[in-house]
């Protein structure tokens, strides 16, 4: 069994499962997103090397209650699924930016500690983890992405019990084409003799 799960995120459409209890919950580029090691590493040294990847757009975290959850992820081009969303009531519990050639990796607090204190573990192979707490591997299309994480506010009826409810919105910028500078080469002076 991989110590991870693997999802492969269909533009316009949605992904749902239930993840399990932690703090915070960070959604990384696998491969720009630098490790990050220090055996003597606190919430604090965390929180300032999570601060800085997403200064560099190679991360984004948010901190989730520590109960089980529902996650809710939407992968789009355009902003039809904002407006979809909008009929509800949902808070913004954190947004930003997040640069990948074709792999994030949706993980939790604990797993990006305890790669911090280990330089042997990496974030989809680091310790053994309950089944719905592990990592999980996203395939999306190269480009950046506007990450806006949305909270859903029950209603005065909703029961208390009820699961947290998530939705993050993958807002996909396509990487530009590359640009070739005009090429400008010096007038051709016929040479005389």
């Amino acid at each position: 069994m991989r110590p991870y799960s693997t999802h492969a995120l269909a533009m316009d459409r949605e992904e749902t499962f239930a993840h399990g209890p932690s703090e915070a919950l960070a959604l990384v580029d696998l491969e720009t997103y630098p490790p990050f090691v220090s055996e003597r590493a606190d919430q604090l040294d965390l929180m300032a090397h999570l601060y800085g990847q997403t200064r560099a757009l190679t991360a984004i975290a948010w901190n989730v209650p520590g109960a089980t959850l529902s996650l809710r992820l939407i992968l789009t081009e355009d902003d039809d699924a904002l407006e979809r969303l909008a009929r509800f009531r949902y808070g913004t519990t954190a947004s930003g930016w997040v640069r990948t050639y074709g792999q994030l990796c949706l993980v939790n607090h604990d797993r990006l500690l305890a790669c911090a204190h280990d330089r042997a573990l990496d974030l989809l192979h680091a310790g053994h983890q309950a089944k719905n707490s592990r990592p999980r591997l996203l395939n999306v299309p190269p480009g950046t992405y506007s990450v806006l994480v949305l909270h859903h506010i029950p209603s005065e009826d909703a029961s208390p019990q009820a699961a947290s409810d998530y939705t993050v919105v993958l807002r996909h910028y396509p990487f530009p084409a590359p640009r070739v500078a005009p090429v400008r080469l010096p007038a051709l002076i016929p040479c005389t003799a």
